[in-house]
């Protein structure tokens, strides 16, 4: 057995001999991109003596097995055969409801069936960058999706995830690896991994693994193998987290990136590799007109490397542009980390003077990262998106909030990806912040736990915090919900930017999309005259704005002079007020300060959802208030601590006229007027 190492693993090499050698990439990963792995294998492996042939198995299963029209049409059968065993008589709700709906809506079903591959279709044009478009193409996948899932209950089968609720340990793998009515891929192994053995008769077979839902599918089909060729050489490369006991399936296990490694193992089985340790990833033998995106996006985890183990200080490498103008590239998703760039020399403008410019996605595991000339020119280098690892040991702090809005600003997308697992107590204040800004910031995709590649649980969005989680919920979920596969979320940021990207919101039907603020109206009226419900709903949202307290809220909108709201799509979305100052609250500036309030309004309770800021609708609702105080004046408190609501007072020409200390909040008030209020 070759044993898991990063280090070199040294065989004694006899005689060489003509090798043919199997890259496999298994499923269940994302079927938009082909892999890293064995792009890399097959361009370090190719020489003289040695041939390579790549097999994405994960992208076979997809457009075979799960997503083809005659397949589908006949799992329909298989499942009214299961339902009549009663196979289903303890399944989940989910699945009884499916079920149901199967049987009742037969003739739909057998529609949807018939156009997949139109559905499959429309995600490689340019129907894809419409929303509609792409919510209806992702539903009707999800949806026959679950399907081919109810025919191989109980295993769950989804865009990139998989998952055996059979399976809760390595000794239930056996099992579930020969089980012809739960396991997924055994028809993949006979229909798919047979035919390019029997077509390449290879030496070596070696499977490699991106993520833990790739793991069934690799044992499962290491057996099929190893029962059908019991001389072939099984390798498995992953990471050392995932592979626990792989070793009873296969002949050597590998690390995730096996470089050293899988040269000395080709070694030991006689080929003659040539003498270099790395070159360009080879993706010339996969079918990238297949993928499901518009534009090709290549993976790349190697971004300071240009052809060689080292790193140098100059400019972005030449790698991408060549790899683009080669294969076509519209995007790349680097998995390098954002601080390898860190005075590097990132090209500023347009990335290259070329006809096909492409963009990028970056990930980061520091919330630090040095880069001294902003994010500016990370965007004009084409960068689109950032995906920010985050755990318990990141310092989430100002520094790095600032780090976020600057990105924000430049236009690029912030995903912020979770570290597996509970969430940490000591997070939740950053988590707060990301949530009341998705102007700024966004959150995960959901991850499995990384140390157990059988728990197939998600994140529990339930565990994240939710700012105005008492306020009526605004209809459907952002598109990002349905933009979960970084590749379709790098196209769409490129086609439609960040600030667009965050404004569409998909309706319940799952099909249609509407658009945050095209909507909107604005209502002035005073509190006598709003509908039933509606100062009950604009109480909550005072409340949940955070920062008055509650005690009077009520009291004083009741009592208002005038109250601004916003409707749109029916559900309250920002509001404010001109509140009548009480007497005792005159007296008591007045006794501080000397100045006289009782002929002013003040202007306060604003609260504006999360999902409506950075788009103006504070200002608009304040400027609606102050055109209708028919000859009144305003005033607005703003505490001393609060530097960022004061630049935005200087800016909206805002002066403060006096400060005063208020023993309810235990800190000192400013007052602030209107310039032209101002009695010089």
């Amino acid at each position: 057995m070759t044993h898991l190492s990063d280090a070199p693993i040294l065989f004694p090499m006899g005689p060489s001999k003509p090798i043919h050698i199997l890259l496999v990439h298994p499923p269940m990963a994302s079927p938009t991109m082909p892999p890293w792995g064995p792009a890399m294998a097959a361009d370090l492996l190719r020489g003289p003596q040695v041939s390579v042939d790549v097999y994405d198995a994960n992208l076979d299963f997809y457009l075979r097995f799960c997503l083809e029209s005659d397949r589908l049409a006949g799992y329909l059968e298989s499942i009214a055969e299961r339902r009549k065993r009663g196979d289903y008589d303890e399944a989940p709700s989910e699945s009884v409801s499916l079920l149901k709906d199967l049987f009742s809506n037969r003739g739909e079903w057998d529609r949807r069936i018939v156009g997949v591959d139109n559905v499959l279709a429309s995600m490689r044009t340019d129907d894809f960058h419409r929303p509609e478009s792409l919510v209806t193409a992702m539903k009707e996948v999800e949806d026959l999706l679950k399907l081919f899932s109810l025919a191989h209950f109980p295993s769950s089968v989804r865009w990139g995830r998989f998952f055996a609720p059979s399976v809760t340990g390595w000794d239930d793998v056996k099992s579930f690896a020969g089980n012809e009515a739960s396991n997924p891929f055994l028809s993949l192994c006979r229909e798919g991994l047979m035919a390019k053995i029997e077509q390449s008769a290879p030496g070596c077979l070696v499977f490699f693994l991106s993520g833990p839902d790739q793991l069934l599918a690799a044992l499962t089909m290491a057996r099929f193998a190893r029962m059908q060729r019991p001389s072939l050489h099984l390798a498995l490369t992953g990471d050392s987290l995932w592979l626990g006991r792989a070793a009873e399936y296969v002949d050597s296990l590998l690390p995730k990136n096996p470089g050293h490694s899988l040269v000395d193992l080709i070694a030991r089985l006689g080929g003659q590799v040539p003498s270099r340790l790395a070159g360009d990833p080879d993706f010339s033998t996969m079918p990238l007109d297949d993928y499901l995106t518009p534009g090709l996006v290549l993976p790349h985890e190697r971004l300071s490397v240009t052809g060689s183990e080292t790193t140098d200080r100059g400019p972005l490498p030449p790698l991408l542009p060549e790899q683009a103008k080669h294969y076509g590239a519209k995007g790349f998703l680097c998995a390098d980390d954002l601080s390898l760039l860190a005075g590097r020399g990132i090209p500023l403008g347009p990335p290259y003077a070329d006809d096909s410019p492409f963009c990028l996605a970056l990930s980061s595991r520091s919330t630090s990262p040095s880069l001294p000339e902003g994010m500016e020119p990370l965007y004009r280098a084409g960068v689109r998106l950032i995906r920010w690892h985050v755990s318990e040991r990141v310092d989430a702090s100002a520094s790095f909030t600032s780090t976020l809005w600057n990105a924000a600003k430049a236009g690029i997308w912030n995903q912020i990806e979770l570290e597996p697992g509970p969430l940490k107590k000591a997070l939740e204040g950053f988590l707060h912040f990301v949530a009341s800004n998705p102007n700024i910031a966004h959150f995960p995709i959901p991850t499995r736990p990384s140390d157990s590649p059988f728990d197939g649980s998600p994140l529990n969005d339930a565990d994240l915090p939710m700012p105005y989680a008492n306020v009526t919920p605004l209809p459907g979920r952002p598109l990002s919900a349905v933009l979960l596969d970084p590749v379709h979320l790098l196209l769409y940021l490129n086609r439609h930017g960040a600030g667009m990207t965050a404004r569409w919101r998909v309706r319940d039907d799952g099909c249609s999309v509407w658009t945050l603020g095209e909507g909107m109206t604005f209502h002035f009226v005073p509190p006598r005259d709003l509908p039933p419900g509606y100062l009950d709903e604009i109480c909550r949202m005072v409340k949940a704005g955070g920062s008055v307290k509650d005690q009077w809220v009520r009291y004083n909108l009741e009592r208002a002079y005038l109250i601004g709201y916003v409707m749109e799509e029916g559900v309250i979305v920002a509001n404010s007020s001109l509140k009548v100052p009480r007497q005792e609250y005159i007296d008591a500036v007045s006794g501080q300060t000397g100045f006289d309030l009782s002929q002013y309004l003040e202007r306060g309770y604003t609260s504006v959802r999360p999902e409506y800021r950075g788009m103006g609708v504070g200002t608009r609702i304040l400027e609606g208030l102050t055109a209708r105080v028919d000859g009144r004046k305003l005033f607005s408190v703003i505490g001393e601590d609060n530097l960022a609501t004061q630049k935005i007072a200087l800016r909206n020409r805002t002066r403060k006229v006096a400060v005063y200390y208020s023993e309810r909040v235990g800190k000192e008030i400013g007052i602030w007027i209107p310039e032209w209020m101002i009695e010089e």
